[in-house]
C-alpha cells in the first residue's frame, strides 16, 4: 500500500467474475485505512508490476501450475473448489512474495468464503 492510503490492484482483462476477490481486497484495504485503486494492466505487465511493488495484488484467472507460481504468491481458487486439473485457470489473487499480512488475510477470507 502506498503512503497516500491506496492499495493498488490490477485486474486482468477477461475477468468478469473478479467481484469476490475485489471485495476481499477492499475489506483488507479498509482495515488498513486505505482505499482500493484499480489499475489497468495485462498479464505479463501486471505480474511484473507486482514483482516490482508497483501494484499490491493482481486479480485474474491463473492455473495452479502457473509459471508465475514461483515468482508470486498465488491464492487458492476464489469462490470455488480447486479444479482437478492444475492447468485449468480459475479466479485467484496474485500477491507479492513477502507481503505476509496480505497473503494471510486473503487466504483466511478465501477459506471462509469456501465454507
Amino acid at each position: 500500500m502506498t503512503r497516500t492510503g491506496e492499495m493498488r490492484i490490477a485486474v486482468l482483462p477477461a475477468t468478469p467474475d473478479a467481484a469476490p476477490a475485489l471485495a476481499m481486497l477492499r475489506t483488507y484495504a479498509r482495515s488498513h485505512d486505505a482505499r482500493l485503486m484499480r489499475i489497468s494492466g495485462h498479464g505479463e505487465h501486471a505480474l511484473r508490476w507486482l514483482e516490482e511493488g508497483k501494484v499490491d495484488a493482481v486479480v485474474g484467472h491463473f492455473a495452479k501450475a502457473s509459471p508465475w507460481q514461483a515468482e508470486v504468491a498465488l491464492s487458492k481458487a476464489v469462490g470455488r473448489h480447486e479444479p482437478d486439473d492444475s492447468k485449468q485457470p480459475v479466479l485467484r489473487i496474485a500477491r507479492r512474495n513477502g507481503e505476509n499480512a496480505l497473503i494471510l488475510a486473503t487466504d483466511r477470507a478465501i477459506a471462509e468464503l469456501g465454507q
